[in-house]
């Protein structure tokens, strides 16, 4: 395959060793790993802030007449998409979504009002005020990254959802659909490493972020998993549960069957040892990148309903449907992740599709 050289613009997220195992992080090295496999030159530039304003002075400085595609990670950047139309319009312009952001950001305000009670402070009345303006805000992000997907889509040569849904159900509503090309997530090899068999213990995880608080999807997920728990009693004793991350910023109280472990550097050791992951909110739109930690790690994922029905079809034999308000669901769901794990591996199936999808790209970019 022959194509003159690539510019991969990342978020600075990307480059710290502390977002190592963050989802974005994992879903932009798996196309680095794509341009080592098909040994496609490029150089990498890391946007400081995801400032379309600095983009924009930093590729000013570059000689863009060696690159034959830049590959945007995200849609954040219009103003310098369009200065490379005007000055260089045969570079291909490919950007990467993450998320239907418009229906992303709506349900981070959802979920900001259904659970605000938690953040108000009578000692701390400030920090509630700031929690209400960021409650405000997300609103506002919402019509903002609409107009951005919006923007940079029609600026775009192909937009690269993360999953089937969201083509369908989002960006075909913003661009042509022959614009739109469906990029599975995948775990990249160097992650898939990490990964070693040990004795399965009965115990249920519900993964938080590398963030420095739960933002309020990942929070919708707390409260629902806390809430079934606490319903559980001392029901299924031989059971455990854990929940990671900083939890100090909630005003919040935890059944004593609940471990907190803080942050993990990594995922994947409390993974491999559990039964079963809780990712038991509809809320949030994107590929859940959890999900391929916990197949790897031949772990079930409790999902409620409406989550489920947006999954890709690949996935689903792993997941197991919760019904939120009933803990004899949940009791079922964890009695259910006992039995052997299916057979499979969806990650190398999502990984064939997304280099398949790069190839008849980069194909067109031949000389």
């Amino acid at each position: 395959m022959i194509v003159n050289k690539v510019l991969h613009i990342i978020p600075d997220s990307t480059v710290n060793e502390s977002n190592l195992h963050l989802g974005s992080t994992k879903d932009f090295r798996g196309h680095t790993e794509y341009f080592h496999a098909r040994s496609i030159p490029f150089d990498e530039l890391a946007v400081k802030d995801r400032s379309d304003n600095y983009l924009l002075h930093t590729v000013k400085t570059l000689d863009l007449s060696q690159y034959r595609v830049i590959f945007f990670e995200l849609a954040l950047y219009p103003k310098t998409m369009r200065f490379i139309r005007k000055h260089f319009p045969t570079i291909k312009l490919i950007t990467r979504s993450i998320n239907a952001d418009f229906y992303h950001f709506l349900h981070y305000f959802m979920g900001s009002i259904k659970y605000f009670r938690y953040r108000l402070s009578l000692k701390a009345p400030f920090k509630s005020i700031k929690y209400l303006r960021f409650t405000v805000k997300y609103l506002w992000l919402a019509v903002q990254h609409l107009f951005l997907d919006f923007r940079c889509a029609r600026l775009s040569d192909y937009i690269l959802s993360i999953v089937e849904w969201e083509k369908e159900n989002y960006w075909r509503f913003l661009v042509s659909k022959t614009k739109i090309k469906n990029l599975p997530y995948f775990l990249p090899f160097k992650y898939e490493n990490e990964v070693v068999e040990i004795l399965k213990k009965d115990q249920c995880i519900c993964l938080m972020s590398t963030s420095t608080g739960p933002l309020p999807l990942l929070q919708d997920a707390l409260f629902n998993f806390n809430h079934l728990v606490e319903k559980l009693g001392t029901n299924n004793p031989e059971w455990s549960f854990f929940i990671t991350g900083d939890m100090s910023r909630l005003q919040l109280t935890y059944p004593s069957r609940v471990s907190l472990t803080g942050f993990l550097d990594n995922p994947f050791p409390l993974l491999v040892e559990s039964r079963a992951m809780a990712m038991l909110s509809n809320l949030g739109f994107g590929f859940k990148t959890k999900l391929l930690d916990a197949i790897k790690s031949k772990c079930y994922t409790l999902v409620p309903a409406r989550l489920f029905a947006r999954l890709p079809e690949e996935i689903k034999l792993y997941c197991i449907v919760v019904d939120l308000p009933s803990v004899e669901s949940f009791r079922q769901a964890l009695a259910y992740s006992k039995r052997p794990f299916p057979a499979g591996d969806p990650n190398a199936l999502f990984k064939g599709k997304a280099f398949a999808v790069l190839d008849e790209i980069f194909e067109e970019n031949k000389n």
